[in-house]
């Protein structure tokens, strides 16, 4: 029976290997790329014992606490030490982010395409496909694990050791490949590829926001939180091997729940079963727009409370992060009442300056995806049906296009607005509301010029629309790793987001809002027309 259930799992890893193989070269290339170059930059930047020191008081802040986890090191601080606490919780969530992507189009997004039927027709075993997918997310995280700390050896950064190097390395091929065969269990729960992408990434946000919480104010209490196993490796130091073997059992955990919903359920279901429809369409189904907000209203309202009670986790430690007398009574009695008031709202404006950048991409992710959709929509045949009635070209570009602009927004605002609701229930002298709404204002320009260039992409290169992610992807890296790298500042500027002044600590400046206004113009306007003349599912 085991040998029917997984008949021909070998033939199905060798046709995703095949299939795969330049999306997982991609995603190798950039990860370890990054984690290579990153590591190799360091020693120039925190070669001194000064310089170490000053970044060492940057990382016990609670906000950087906050951003990056716990920082546990003890003196003397090397490198090193320096580099794994700020590197490990930023490879991790991007460690995620790729075996979610990868999971879900290797699952659910066959089963939406037709492609598990045709599959499942010939002489395969019901579970095959699934083993098929948790083998390749292995070998994926197994190299990408190995890379990392062969990485570390060649960078040989000042204070690091073998077994530190291959604990970092093999402690984050661990954590993805744990979140890898999580994904493929929710995949069983949801009934569609979005559905499994939007219910695997509220569990990673839950996760990061618990952790966030815990590493503030109880350090301890992330142990309780998957996510945060990998803060506890303690490397360079006593160097625990606990992390590691907890994210193999959790994946074991995960993939054995996984098979066995599998074994269970019909193609296409799931746990959560969709509800029943209307009989008749409703009269406000009439176009392209409305016929995009009924599919994908269930996405837009999730990210826009996501990104709220993202901001409203976040503004829940501004009180903690504020509290200069807590941390030194002596600041108090130097200071003054009314002064220490004006140094802890500076430091709470500068916590939030940086969660601006943090609430921009959030807010970039939807809408950029929602964008794409029109490619993929195109792909599946969706718009054929469409375009067989009599709407226009430029109909279904301005839905997907207009409904990616809102979204974006919304979802920045809706961050913004829970940062200031729950400021105001935790602060004794919260943060107005104009001061977000000045953040908003100084970077949606630069926001949909972004969107635009997604549109761009979908309306002239099509195939190329993954270039919108990796714009998107460096822009988070340049702006939420820039100061700490040391990144040069043309290429912080490499994105319209990085001519961004550092609102609220600076003035908004109007000429940069301008020009991003005109040029997202600009690109539309050629987006449009790119879309109107090329041919449907190039």
């Amino acid at each position: 029976m085991k040998g029917q259930l997984g008949a021909q799992t070998g033939t199905l890893i060798r046709f995703n290997l095949k299939r795969d193989w330049k999306k997982n070269l991609i995603w190798i290339a950039v990860m370890t790329g990054l984690f290579a170059v990153i590591a190799a930059k360091f020693d120039g930047i925190y070669g001194t014992q000064a310089a170490l020191n000053e970044i060492v008081k940057t990382l016990k802040m609670p906000a950087m606490v906050a951003l990056f986890g716990a920082f546990t090191a003890k003196a003397p601080y090397t490198t090193a030490k320096v580099f794994a606490t700020e590197m490990v919780v930023f490879m991790a969530l991007f460690m995620v982010i790729m075996n979610i992507m990868i999971a879900v189009a290797a699952t659910r997004t066959d089963e939406d395409d037709g492609r598990l039927e045709l599959i499942r027709a010939h002489a395969v075993g019901r579970l095959a496909p699934l083993f098929a997918v948790a083998t390749e997310l292995t070998i994926l995280n197994g190299l990408v694990g190995v890379l990392f700390g062969l990485g570390l050896q060649v960078a040989q950064l000042p204070g690091a050791t073998t077994t530190g190097n291959w604990l970092i390395g093999l402690g984050l091929g661990t954590l993805g490949w744990a979140f890898g065969m999580l994904t493929l269990l929710l995949a069983q729960v949801a009934t569609s590829a979005s559905g499994t992408t939007m219910l695997s990434y509220v569990v990673l946000g839950g996760m990061y926001i618990a952790r966030m919480g815990t590493d503030v104010s109880h350090p301890r209490l992330t142990w309780w939180i998957p996510f945060g196993w990998i803060e506890k490796m303690d490397v360079y130091q006593t160097a625990r091997w606990l992390p590691v073997g907890l994210y193999g059992l959790m994946g074991l955990v995960c993939l054995a729940v996984a098979l066995g919903l599998s074994a269970q359920r019909d193609v296409g279901a799931g746990l959560i079963s969709p509800r029943r429809g209307r009989r008749q369409a409703s009269l406000w189904l009439r176009g392209p727009a409305t016929l995009l907000w009924r599919q994908s209203r269930g996405m837009m309202i999730a990210w826009l409370l996501g990104n709220f009670i993202l901001g409203a986790s976040y503004a829940s430690i501004f009180n903690t992060i504020g509290d200069l007398a807590k941390s030194n009574p002596m600041i108090k009695q130097l200071l003054g009442t009314s002064a220490l008031a004006a140094a802890n709202r500076t430091i709470v404006k500068n916590f939030i300056a940086v969660l601006a950048v943090v609430m921009v991409i959030v807010a970039l992710i939807p809408a950029v995806q929602l964008m794409l959709k029109l490619v993929g929509d195109e792909q599946k045949g969706v718009l054929h049906q469409v375009y067989a009635t009599a709407t226009s070209r430029w109909h279904v570009w301005v839905s997907y296009t207009g409904w990616a602009l809102v979204l974006g927004s919304g979802v920045l605002l809706a961050g913004l607005a829970g940062m200031y609701l729950m400021g105001t229930i935790t602060m004794t002298d919260p943060i107005r509301w104009s001061t977000y709404w000045q953040i908003f204002c100084a970077y949606v320009p630069a926001m949909l010029v972004m969107i635009a260039a997604a549109s761009a992409l979908a309306g002239w290169l099509p195939k190329w629309h993954v270039v919108a992610w990796a714009w998107v992807g460096y822009a988070f890296f340049s702006l939420y790793l820039g100061n700490l790298i040391d990144l040069p500042r043309w290429a912080r500027r490499l994105t319209p987001i990085g001519f961004v002044n550092k609102v609220p600590i600076k003035a908004i400046d109007w000429t940069t809002s301008g020009w991003c206004l005109a040029i997202a113009v600009l690109i539309l306007i050629i987006a449009a027309f790119g879309y109107r003349r090329r041919d449907l599912a190039q």
